[in-house]
């Protein structure tokens, strides 16, 4: 086993450990929990299926050993950090009416969105519990409050992108900037609490810790640059899924970028674009003429430059830390995942 997968059934152990506490379960809402968890089936039976890549989790483990700590003691955090993570996708998918994860109906589309919120605020609350498990691994009492502020505001900066997120659907022009504030909102923002949570357990160190959270989060918008690549030119035969963003008309970076970029090209602007967005049209066959039109001018380019960027700062952020022997590379192998992964 290396040491990745290591640390993810680790990560599992803990969560099924903190989802068979609380009081005497109700069987109908207790599945619907721990179905979106990847534990069980619709109808509550136990279930081999494939659960996450557990990013957020491994990232944390990964970074509190680098830094000299004992990975074991961060355990419940990184499991904690899973939980906030499932709870916001829940609510994602009804926001979104999202009818598909991980190549299973979502839960509101079984269970109903009024269900689904509840499933969700089931996971919020063992997020908090899970860190209450911190204290039988002799983590001191103030890491675990400082632990319990840095997951309280990454959940609340993933809100507030979440927000913005979704008021780009009101057909309002949006520029490359405020997309950006949004990922770091969104989806950045858990990164770097994991590195900062990290940070936090195995050293205290206020410099330290600010650089694990800086790294994280370069490294959690590099990961929605490629998500968002991945969403228009995701290979179907690899991914197992449709990359529909552009069928969907989802406002993602590449259309944003498009939209920006037009202007420089003889015969073309911005309203192209603009105009494709307004329209009634979903067929797969107009969202091939913009992603062919996008190609034309650059955009798969321009996407790669930037996560480029967002990589090679992480990385000069880890040439900053005081690292473990062979730990360097093992994060820069994390971030290598980034660009590999697939949707």
């Amino acid at each position: 086993m290396n040491p990745g997968d290591k640390l993810r059934s680790q990560v599992e152990q803990e969560l099924h450990a903190i989802l068979s506490e609380g009081s005497t379960p109700l069987l109908e809402l207790d599945s619907m929990y721990r179905y979106h968890m990847g534990f069980c089936d619709r109808e509550g039976e136990p279930v081999d299926l494939p659960k996450g890549k557990y990013m957020r989790p491994v990232l944390c483990l990964a970074m509190c050993a680098a830094l000299g700590g004992n990975p074991e003691q961060a355990i419940p955090a990184a499991a904690s950090l899973e939980l906030g993570h499932r709870c916001s996708l829940v609510f994602d998918d009804i926001q979104d009416k999202g009818s598909e994860r991980n190549g299973r109906p979502t839960v509101w589309t079984i269970w109903g969105a009024d269900q689904a919120i509840n499933a969700g605020l089931i996971l919020s609350s063992f997020a908090r519990v899970a860190l209450l498990r911190l204290k039988q691994r002799r983590v001191p009492t103030l890491t675990i409050l400082g632990t319990w502020a840095v997951l309280e505001r990454a959940t609340i900066d993933l809100c507030r992108g979440q927000s913005m997120d979704l008021s780009f659907m009101d057909g309002r022009s949006v520029g490359v900037a405020e997309y950006m504030d949004m990922v770091r909102g969104k989806t950045a923002t858990f990164f770097g609490a994991a590195c900062e949570v990290a940070a936090l357990i195995a050293s205290r160190d206020e410099r330290t810790v600010l650089l694990a959270r800086d790294f994280g989060q370069k490294m959690g918008v590099a990961f929605q640059i490629r998500d968002d690549y991945l969403g228009v030119w995701g290979d179907e035969a690899e991914v197992g899924k449709t990359a529909n963003d552009l069928v969907e008309k989802k406002r993602s970076l590449p259309v944003i970028l498009a939209g920006e970029m037009a202007p420089g090209y003889p015969g073309v602007d911005r309203y192209t674009v603009e105009r494709w967005l307004k329209s009634e049209d979903r067929r797969p066959e107009e969202a091939a003429v913009i992603r062919a039109f996008m190609e034309r001018i650059g955009v798969p380019a321009k996407l790669a430059e930037m996560e480029k960027g967002y990589l090679g700062e992480a990385t000069q952020i880890l040439d900053q830390l005081e690292l473990q022997p062979g730990w360097a590379e093992r994060l820069r192998s994390l971030l290598d995942r980034v660009v590999e992964r697939n949707l």
